[in-house]
């Protein structure tokens, strides 16, 4: 079997095709091969530079061989970014063929991507519903949109009331009256349904270390499932001294990219639950290494998924094999809003989890009337 054809589809920035609360400015990477078998991967959220990545050196490095020596092409590939930077979008761009290859791979063994990572772990894949909501807006209707969550039997959601506060000084200070602001929300939910919702913490890695610990501190009492992204990434030091000032247990990174920037994280014993994004530090083949990693220190994993529906069903797939899962990201106004657009499986979440898919390889295919939409450009590269 070899690869014929990098393919990627890409969306017009006003489409209704998908219609979110922000523009995640979504690449669909097709990978085709001459046995027929098409392969579908997905990164986000600079579709121009990860285009170019992808029909450029990829494209150059990858057509003619087996889609199915993804060990081989991963390492063959991060050996050749890595002479000038391992990250930005060449490694978005390799987190999508990683995917795609997965799923070659699973339909071309008419198997589940998860038999192949191992077989499963579980018999249903625990979720969180982060709240990027289009009906109920976490800062003015906190307990509404808890409630309507619980009715769904979903237990468990991620706010982020800090971050318009951030804004105003570059994240450097915090005053009184904002921290009361930014902990309302949460103090609702508490008084409204007790300790029947957790709740994450997110802080978008938009705050120094000083005004940090406040928030943290702050929040604390509350008792949050986890603080996610304090201060932005590259400091590992600061990790440590946050660490050391709280008992808040601390979520990182969906912005480290690849195992060896998780495996420094790791060493600062700052971590209390590892956070990779499949479509962002190399795909199902990375986040299984990241989550080996994460295992032999007794941590668990909590992958991030704030894209599109294949890296929705990546996560999946990864949520369902690996031991150590935490709880596996989700939102609701995608699986069952855009992402029917897309895909022919969207994989909903249903009483507070998804359930193990069970179709070859991602267990989802394009929709195929996007390749001639309006809405969407298509580009091509052949061997």
């Amino acid at each position: 079997m070899e690869i014929t054809a990098l393919e990627t589809v890409q969306f017009e920035s006003e489409s209704d095709l998908t219609t979110t609360e922000r523009d995640i400015d979504l690449t669909i990477l097709r990978v085709h091969t001459d046995a027929s078998v098409v392969g579908l991967g997905e990164t986000f959220p600079q579709a121009e530079m990860e285009a170019g990545a992808i029909h450029g050196p990829i494209a150059d490095q990858v057509l003619g061989r087996d889609p199915r020596d993804i060990e081989a092409i991963r390492d063959d590939l991060q050996t050749y970014f890595n002479y000038y930077g391992h990250a930005g979008a060449e490694s978005r761009a390799m987190s999508a063929l990683d995917i795609a290859l997965w799923d070659i791979k699973g339909k071309a063994a008419g198997e589940p991507i998860y038999q192949l990572l191992g077989g499963k772990s579980r018999t249903e894949i625990p979720a969180y519903n982060t709240c990027y909501d289009q009906e109920f807006d976490f800062c003015e209707e906190p307990v509404a949109l808890a409630e309507s969550l619980l009715e769904q039997g979903i237990t468990s959601m991620k706010i982020w009331p800090f971050d318009e506060f951030a804004t105003e000084t570059r994240g450097q200070r915090i005053t009184a009256e904002q921290l009361e602001a930014g902990v309302a929300p949460i103090q609702q939910i508490r008084d409204a349904v007790g300790n029947k919702m957790d709740i994450a913490i997110e802080l978008h890695g938009l705050w120094a270390l000083t005004p940090g610990k406040r928030i943290v501190d702050a929040v604390s009492q509350y008792n949050p499932v986890w603080v996610e992204d304090v201060v932005r990434k590259g400091n590992f030091e600061a990790y440590e001294r946050l660490a050391a000032s709280t008992d808040c247990s601390l979520c990182i990174s969906e912005r480290l990219i690849g195992r060896y920037e998780f495996e420094q994280a790791l060493q600062t014993n700052a971590v209390d639950i590892v956070m990779p994004d499949l479509c962002w530090t190399g795909g199902i083949s990375e986040g299984r290494a990241i989550a080996a990693m994460a295992e032999t220190h007794h941590l668990p994993i909590a992958p991030h998924n704030s894209g599109g529906p294949v890296l929705h069903a990546a996560n999946a797939h990864l949520s369902a094999t690996v031991p150590n899962l935490y709880v596996m990201e989700t939102i609701r106004d995608r699986y069952d809003g855009w992402h029917q657009n897309l895909v022919t499986e969207t994989m909903p979440v249903r009483k507070g989890s998804l359930a193990i898919p069970d179709r070859p390889g991602l267990g989802t295919k394009l929709d195929s009337s996007l390749l001639n939409h309006p809405e969407t450009t298509v580009r091509r590269t052949s061997a």
